[in-house]
C-alpha cells in the first residue's frame, strides 16, 4: 500500500495563499455590497421624498449620505489594509482597517449624541411630532433593509476577523434603531395623543447608540495600542505549546496582538541543548502551524532558547529526538494570511 505523499513547502504555502486570498475577498465583496446599498437606499429616499414631497424621508435621504460616505471609507481602509507589509511598513497595513473602525465609531457617537440632543430641544419646546403617512411605508422599507444589510456585514466581519466591517454592521443598526424609533413613536402618539413620547424615544435611541460607539472606540483604541488578545485565545494557545511537552522544555515570552484583521503571535520555546538546529526548528515550526492553523488569520513567529536545566539522559533525549523526526503536518490549511518564522 502506497504511503500518501505529505505536501510539500511550496503547496503548504500556496495553500495558505489561496485562503487568504479567498478571505481577502470575502471582504472586499462585503464592504462593495455594504456601498452598493447605501447608495440603493439613499436613492430610494430621495425618489420617494421627491414624489410624495415629504421633508422628513428627503432629510432621511440625505442622512443616508453619510452611509455613503461612510461605507466608501471602509472600502478603501480594507482595500489598503490588504497590501502586503513593504520596507516601510514590515509588519503589513493591517492598522489602517483598526484606524477605520475608529473613525466609524466616531461618527456613530456624533449621530447618537445628536440624537439626544433633538430629543431634549423637542421635549423643551413640548413639539408635536409630525404626520408622516407618506413617509410610513418607505421609513418601515427602510428599516427591513438596513437590519438585512447590517446582519449580513456583521456575519462576514466576524467571520473574517475584520473590525472595519463589524463597525460598518453597526453603523447600518443605527439606522435601524432610529427609524424604528421613529415609527414607534409616531404609532404610540397616534394611540395616546403624548407629546413626550417622540423626544423620549429619541433620548433612549440616542444614549443607546452612543454607548455602542464609546464600545467601538475603546476596542479600537485598545487594538491601536496593541493590547493582547483575549484571555481565552491566549489559553488556547499556551494550551497548543503546552501539548508538545517533552518535545520542548519549556516556553516564556508569550506575545498577542491584533492588527486589524490579523492576529500576531510570538514566543520563545525552549529545547534541548543537544538538539541539531534542524531538529529544534522542526518542532518550533510543528508549533507555529498548530497555532496559526487554530486562531485563523494568524502570523506566528517563535524564538529558539536551549535549556539550561540537567540533561534527563541519553536515552530520552534520542526517545524525544525520534517523536520529532516523526511529527506530522498539523494540517493541511493554515491559517488565512497566517504566517510562520522561526528566529
Amino acid at each position: 500500500m502506497t504511503n500518501p505523499v505529505k505536501p510539500g513547502p511550496v503547496a503548504r504555502i500556496m495553500d495558505i495563499e489561496n485562503v487568504k486570498k479567498a478571505g481577502d475577498r470575502k471582504r472586499m465583496g462585503t464592504a462593495r455590497f455594504s456601498l452598493a446599498s447605501a447608495v440603493t437606499l439613499a436613492l430610494a429616499k430621495f425618489v420617494v421624498g421627491v414624489l410624495s414631497g415629504s421633508l422628513g424621508v428627503l432629510s432621511s435621504a440625505f442622512d443616508s449620505l453619510a452611509d455613503i460616505f461612510m461605507s466608501a471609507v471602509n472600502l478603501l481602509s480594507i482595500r489598503k489594509s490588504m497590501e502586503p507589509a513593504d520596507t516601510t511598513h514590515p509588519y503589513g497595513h493591517g492598522k489602517v482597517e483598526t484606524l477605520a473602525t475608529a473613525f466609524q465609531g466616531t461618527v456613530i457617537g456624533a449621530t447618537g449624541v445628536w440624537v439626544i440632543r433633538e430629543g431634549i430641544l423637542r421635549l423643551v419646546a413640548k413639539r408635536v411630532p409630525e404626520s408622516a403617512d407618506a413617509a410610513i411605508a418607505v421609513m418601515l422599507a427602510g428599516v427591513i433593509a438596513s437590519w438585512y444589510i447590517s446582519n449580513r456585514i456583521r456575519r462576514v466581519g466576524e467571520e473574517t476577523g475584520s473590525t472595519a466591517l463589524v463597525a460598518d454592521s453597526l453603523h447600518f443598526r443605527t439606522d435601524v434603531y432610529t427609524n424604528a424609533g421613529i415609527l414607534l413613536s409616531l404609532a404610540l402618539f397616534r394611540l395616546t395623543g403624548w407629546a413626550w413620547l417622540d423626544p423620549g424615544v429619541a433620548l433612549v435611541v440616542g444614549i443607546y447608540i452612543t454607548g455602542i460607539a464609546a464600545r467601538l472606540l475603546f476596542e479600537a483604541v485598545q487594538d491601536l495600542v496593541d493590547r493582547g488578545l483575549p484571555r481565552e485565545t491566549v489559553a488556547r494557545v499556551e494550551g497548543i505549546i503546552n501539548s508538545h511537552r517533552p518535545l520542548i522544555v519549556d516556553f516564556h515570552a508569550l506575545r498577542t496582538r491584533r492588527s486589524g484583521s490579523e492576529k500576531h503571535v510570538d514566543f520563545h520555546v525552549v529545547v534541548c541543548r543537544q538538539f541539531l538546529l534542524e531538529d529544534a526548528h522542526r518542532v518550533a515550526d510543528h508549533i507555529e502551524k498548530e497555532v496559526g492553523h487554530a486562531l485563523g488569520n494568524a502570523r506566528v513567529v517563535t524564538h529558539i532558547d536551549p535549556c539550561e536545566i540537567e540533561c534527563p539522559g541519553k536515552d530520552e533525549c534520542e526517545r524525544i529526538l525520534s517523536e520529532i523526526r516523526t511529527l506530522d503536518e498539523p494540517g493541511k490549511k493554515e491559517a488565512p494570511g497566517g504566517g510562520a518564522g522561526t528566529v
